[in-house]
């Protein structure tokens, strides 16, 4: 079986976004990962587009979280 020699990068900030759910999965233990996973995503998402509510900004994503799973 032949083995690769393909060495691959890791892009920038991805360590920083594999620590922020990480850390969020190890705060909140949720049952689910996945779908934990997916909605942390989906919320960061929504910050980073300003679609986020402006009254969900003083919380941190690990509350806006619980409240939607």
């Amino acid at each position: 079986m032949p083995i690769s020699n393909t060495h691959l990068r890791v892009p920038r900030g991805f360590g920083a976004l594999l620590e922020g759910v990480t850390r969020e999965i190890l705060r909140d233990q949720p049952k689910d990962i996945p779908k934990y996973a997916a909605e942390y995503f989906k919320t960061l998402l929504k910050k980073r587009e300003g679609d986020a509510d402006p009254k969900a900004s003083t919380h941190s994503l690990s509350d806006e979280l619980s409240n939607e799973i």
